[in-house]
């Protein structure tokens, strides 16, 4: 019986993470990391002034009819960024391990970046708390317990999402 390949590094598939994705294991795990960082971004963004609250409150209704629009407004130059970082790595890396690791990551990217509707999978629990509604780019907090980094409703303090963050030795 022939197994299934992953659908980004074409390699044997050993489960499935993503209903309705062939992504294997390794590319699940970075496809996490990149994921993870761009939503904590995304809704951590603060304007710096209180003064400019209404019409804060006035542009997001009107530029963000939808959060999904949101969550991708800057998905674009978030992975270019992340991708020219890469391919600089790759270039001054040396050990193998390492160049096999980041070659990975460059495929995660380009496979996002041919992808767009994954955004929409991937994104779908995150709009809002399941529990209240709330919409979590305007309702969330965020704080370390242990060496995870907790997002929660701060209406009704439920998890929304939760990432592993190890302190650097």
């Amino acid at each position: 019986m022939e197994r299934k390949a992953c659908i980004i590094c074409h390699g044997e598939l050993d489960s499935t993470h993503y209903e309705g994705y062939d992504i294997c294991t390794e590319c699940f795990d970075l496809m996490e990391d990149l994921m993870s960082e761009y939503f904590l971004r995304t809704i951590t963004r603060r304007e710096a002034s209180v003064a400019d609250m209404y019409s804060k409150y006035l542009k997001d209704s009107i530029e963000y009819m939808t959060d999904y629009k949101k969550i991708r407004e800057k998905s674009k130059r978030y992975f270019k960024d992340v991708k020219d970082r890469v391919e600089t790595a790759i270039e001054a890396e040396s050990s193998e391990s390492q160049q096999r690791y980041l070659g990975r990551l460059l495929s995660v990217l380009h496979w996002l970046d041919d992808n767009p509707t994954f955004y929409n999978y991937y994104f779908r629990e995150y709009y809002s708390c399941p529990t209240c509604g709330a919409s979590i780019f305007e309702h969330y907090n965020k704080q370390m317990v242990g060496d995870w980094l907790m997002i929660t409703c701060s209406g009704c303090d439920t998890v929304i999402k939760k990432y592993f963050l190890p302190k650097q030795i």
